[in-house]
C-alpha cells in the first residue's frame, strides 16, 4: 500500500489493528483500542484526498489516545463511476442497519440523510456543540450550517463548501432598479429588455444553452419538483411546463444565448466560488466591475447564493466513542483544522475567511496580486464587504441527484429544438424520473 495513503484502507477490507481489551455493547459492535491503548475511531470516505491524510496526521498529533483510522471505498486518483456512489450507499446502508458501522461517515448527497435521522442511524450533535467551550459559536457561519441540517438538528457537520453565485455587471447595472429581494427570471427579462434596446449583441447571459438554463433553474428549486423521500417527481404539471416556456421565450426573444459573446456583450452570470480567491478571479473573470447579486427566484425560493458542501460528515448514533468521534468533528471546526492547506472550499469559520479575503486585499493595494490570467485588477473595497454581506445571509442547500438533472436537461432538448411540445417534454422528464426514484 502506497505510504502516503497512511492508515487509510479499502472500504471492503477490516481493520488489522492488534486489538485488546475489546468490550462490546448495545449495536455499536466492538471498541477497539490498539496494542498501545489508543482508541481505534473509525472514519467512512467515498474518497481518500490529501485532505484526508492531513487531517489524520494533525488530529492524531492533537490527540494522542485516539487512532484514526479513514476507511475509503475509493483511493486517491483512482476514477469514480456513477456506479461507484450506488455501491458505496449500499455498503453504508448494510453497515448502519447494522449497527456495526464506522463511528464516523461521509455524508454524501448519495446518501438518504433524512432516512438515516428518521431511523435514529445519526447523532443530533446539537448538545455536544452547544457545551464545547473550545467552540466560539459567534465565529462560526451558523447560516451554513442550519442550511444543510436534514430534519433540523444537528446531524452533519461540513468541512467546507462553495457558492454557486450570480454576478452582474456593476457598470451597465448602475441605472437597473433591481430589487434583489422580490426579482423574479420575469423581472431579469424586464431589465435586460430595457438595457438592450438600441444595443446590438447584448444579452443577459452569453454561452449558456437553454437546457443548461432550465437545469439551474430546477436545481433552485428541486425540492418543488422532486420528492425524494417520497419517490416521486413533479415535472408534468403548468409550474415545470411554464419553466421550460420562459426559457425557450428568452432564447427566442434574445434575451439569452448560446453562443460567446465579447467580454462587455452580457450582463449576468452564474459560476461557483470554491475558495476566498474566487471572490476576485472568478468575478473578475467576466466583468471589470463585477457586481454579486443574489439570483432571481420565485417567492417560494431563497435568492441568496446556493451552498455546496465539500464534505459533510455526521457521527453514528449507535457508536461507543461518541466523545472521541465529537472531538474529530470538534478539530475540523477549529482553527487548525479549518486551515488544512488541502481543505476544499470557504471556511466555515468567519475568521479564516477574513483572513484570506485580507490577504488578498493587502496584495490588490501593493499592485501585486494577480488574475489567474497574468493581468493586474483594481478592485473596490465594496465588492469584499458585499461578499461577506451575503455570506452571512446564504440560507440556500439542495440535496439533488446528478441523474435527475440530466433527465431534466436531456429531455427539455428535445422542446428546445422543436420535436416535442412543452406539456410532451414535460412527460416524459415526469416518467423517467419517476423510473429513477423508485429504482
Amino acid at each position: 500500500m502506497n505510504k502516503k495513503i497512511g492508515k487509510t484502507i479499502i472500504w471492503a477490507i477490516m481493520i488489522s489493528v492488534v486489538m485488546t481489551a475489546c468490550s462490546t455493547g448495545g449495536g455499536g459492535g466492538e471498541r477497539a483500542v490498539t496494542e498501545d491503548g489508543k482508541n481505534v475511531l473509525r472514519l467512512s470516505i467515498m474518497q481518500s484526498t490529501p485532505f484526508y491524510e492531513a487531517l489524520e496526521k494533525k488530529f492524531e498529533a492533537r490527540y494522542t489516545d485516539i487512532d484514526l483510522q479513514i476507511q475509503a471505498y475509493k483511493q486517491a486518483g483512482e476514477e469514480v463511476k456513477f456506479g461507484d456512489f450506488e455501491e458505496y450507499r449500499k455498503s453504508m446502508n448494510t453497515a448502519l442497519l447494522s449497527g456495526k458501522g464506522s463511528d464516523i461517515i461521509e455524508l454524501t448527497d448519495d446518501l438518504p440523510a433524512d432516512e438515516y435521522v428518521e431511523k435514529g442511524f445519526l447523532l443530533n450533535m446539537e448538545d455536544l456543540m452547544k457545551q464545547d467551550q473550545t467552540l466560539m459559536q459567534d465565529n462560526i457561519y451558523m447560516n451554513v450550517l442550519k442550511a444543510i441540517q436534514p430534519k433540523g438538528g444537528t446531524y452533519a457537520i461540513p468541512s467546507g463548501y462553495y457558492l454557486r453565485a450570480f454576478i452582474g455587471d456593476g457598470e451597465l447595472l448602475k441605472k437597473a432598479d433591481i430589487n434583489e429581494q422580490t426579482w423574479t427570471w420575469q423581472d431579469l427579462t424586464g431589465i435586460v429588455k430595457q438595457l438592450t434596446q438600441g444595443k446590438g449583441g447584448l444579452y443577459a447571459m452569453a454561452d449558456y444553452t437553454p437546457d443548461m438554463l432550465t437545469q439551474e433553474m430546477t436545481i433552485d428549486s428541486y425540492s418543488q419538483y422532486v420528492d425524494k423521500e417520497g419517490k416521486k417527481a413533479k415535472f408534468d404539471t403548468p409550474k415545470f411546463v411554464a419553466l421550460l416556456k420562459q426559457v425557450k421565450n428568452m432564447f427566442d426573444e434574445g434575451v439569452m444565448t448560446a453562443e460567446p459573446a465579447e467580454r462587455d456583450k452580457q450582463l449576468f452570470y452564474s459560476a461557483v466560488l470554491r475558495e476566498p480567491a474566487d471572490v476576485i478571479n472568478v468575478t473578475h473573470s467576466v466583468f471589470d466591475h463585477p457586481l454579486l447579486l443574489q439570483k432571481p427566484h420565485s417567492a417560494e425560493q431563497s435568492g441568496s447564493m446556493r451552498i455546496i458542501p465539500s464534505y459533510k460528515f455526521a457521527i453514528q448514533a449507535k457508536t461507543l466513542l461518541q466523545q472521541e468521534a465529537w472531538k474529530l468533528l470538534s478539530f475540523i471546526l477549529s482553527e487548525e483544522g479549518q486551515s488544512i492547506p488541502d481543505r476544499e472550499g470557504f471556511s466555515l469559520l468567519k475568521s479564516v475567511n477574513e483572513q484570506k479575503l485580507d490577504e488578498i486585499k493587502q496584495q490588490i493595494q501593493a499592485g501585486t496580486y494577480q488574475l489567474l490570467d497574468g493581468k493586474s485588477v483594481q478592485v473596490e473595497d465594496e465588492e469584499f464587504t458585499r461578499f461577506t454581506q451575503l455570506l452571512d445571509r446564504v440560507d440556500h442547500y439542495s440535496i439533488i441527484d446528478g441523474q435527475v438533472i440530466a433527465i431534466v436537461g436531456g429531455e427539455a432538448l428535445a422542446y428546445f429544438s422543436g420535436q416535442k411540445s412543452a406539456e410532451e417534454a414535460a412527460g416524459l422528464i415526469q416518467n423517467r424520473t419517476t423510473l429513477f426514484l423508485n429504482e
